[in-house]
């Protein structure tokens, strides 16, 4: 975090505005800031305009299809249809990704849809994946679930839950998403923790790690061969408090102790504990912090039950990246135990992908510190009441410190 990987990706733009882009982030302030800040390439954001029919996707594909430089949010491009992607390699354009796009997303459907669907011969059931084979269809019960199959297939994942077998469905990213453009440049640390980069293994799709260099005049471009380390890797261990008062961080001892599941079998003794030691925290240990310098996370299900008073204003969504609106919180608490979801895992699994739980836990947890007072240079306390999430901060801060590399910026 904080070694220039967004202005890198500016300076190369700059630098290649001969070529074709579409740059896609999180959150569309940063969409509005790649625009302002490469004026020659004239960025476009896809709008929800009269003439396109108010659909964002028509508009996109009419931009593209004239071959403008686009700037969009990360879920708009996951429904690219098949005619939008032949025009992006008509068009030989190159993708920025800004952090990591999530591969699958649980989809709403009831199974019954679904084998409708397969009887009438519109889809195709292969493999635990349904693909549209038929787009014929001009009925109305089915016409959003093939409108989203035109673009993504459905996957479906086998479990059990409270003894009875059932089926979950999601939408999964397809690989043409990703192969239809000539050059691809994902933007974002601790890669291999991500579910992107578990799909890129799963489609046996090949990257290379490239790194950060800085220039004369103090900007920042890519390099294949230089790997720029921010300042604040050498003064870690200074900057970052961790709470380590037995009293507070019993609680967390157990290795799932404030896992999703750990909230919802506790919820009578150790949950209000957990309450206590935060309202302990702000109330006594760090009663001169203001209100406006604290932040703390949980998952968004447990907020009512951990929220007090001094602190509630300070939520942050526990797995939020790329925004600089946080940079004056000081005083942290990271109130949860973070595992990949049991399905999105399985399904992993079943296509022969390891999944590295503690790099997926320590990648969405350090993009949440970074967003804090650190990023400037400055000190930050923090509470982390799980035992496993502070021993892997504390290891990914040895191995930092140690002289361990990051793994910044990847490349197709």
């Amino acid at each position: 975090m904080g070694n220039g990987k967004s202005q890198s990706a500016i300076s190369y733009m700059n630098e290649h505005s001969d070529q074709k882009f579409i740059y896609i982030t999180p959150y569309l302030d940063e969409a509005a800031r790649i625009k302002a800040s490469c004026p020659a390439l004239n960025f476009v954001e896809p709008q929800q305009t009269r003439k396109y029919g108010f659909s964002k996707l028509t508009h996109t594909h009419a931009l593209i299809e004239r071959g403008e430089n686009i700037t969009t949010t990360h879920q708009a491009f996951k429904n690219y249809s098949e005619a939008t992607l032949n025009a992006i390699r008509e068009h030989q354009y190159t993708l920025i990704i800004d952090e990591n796009v999530d591969v699958l997303e649980v989809c709403d459907i009831h199974e019954d849809d679904i084998r409708i669907a397969v009887e009438a011969g519109y889809v195709k059931f292969e493999d635990s994946r349904y693909e549209l084979i038929r787009d014929d269809y001009n009925g109305n019960a089915f016409r959003e679930m093939f409108w989203f199959m035109r673009s993504r297939q459905i996957m479906r994942i086998d479990t059990e839950e409270g003894g009875q077998k059932c089926s979950l469905y999601y939408w999964a990213l397809p690989p043409d998403l990703i192969t239809s453009f000539k050059d691809v440049i994902i933007l974002t640390y601790l890669f291999e923790g991500q579910s992107l980069h578990s799909f890129l293994k799963m489609y046996d799709l090949p990257y290379e790690n490239i790194g950060i260099k800085r220039v004369p005049g103090g900007g920042y471009s890519f390099s294949k061969d230089e790997f720029y380390i921010p300042d604040y890797v050498q003064h870690i261990r200074d900057m970052v408090k961790i709470v380590e008062q037995p009293r507070l961080n019993s609680i967390g001892d157990d290795y799932t102790a404030l896992s999703k599941n750990w909230f919802g079998t506790h919820a009578d003794e150790a949950v209000p504990q957990l309450k206590k030691n935060i309202d302990n925290l702000f109330k006594n240990i760090w009663k001169d912090s203001e209100a406006e310098e604290r932040m703390w996370a949980t998952y968004k299900t447990q907020k009512d039950s951990l929220k007090g008073k001094g602190y509630t204003n300070g939520f942050v969504v526990l797995n939020l990246k790329a925004s600089n609106n946080y940079r004056n919180k000081r005083y942290l608490v990271y109130a949860c135990n973070l595992f990949m979801n049991v399905n999105e895992k399985m399904f992993y699994t079943k296509n022969g992908i390891t999944v590295d739980e503690d790099k997926y836990a320590l990648s969405i947890m350090v993009q949440w510190i970074w967003r804090s007072a650190i990023r400037d240079g400055e000190e930050i306390y923090i509470y982390l009441p799980s035992s496993r999430m502070r021993k892997i901060l504390n290891d990914w801060m040895d191995s930092l410190t140690e002289g361990g590399s990051a793994d910044g910026v990847q490349a197709l």
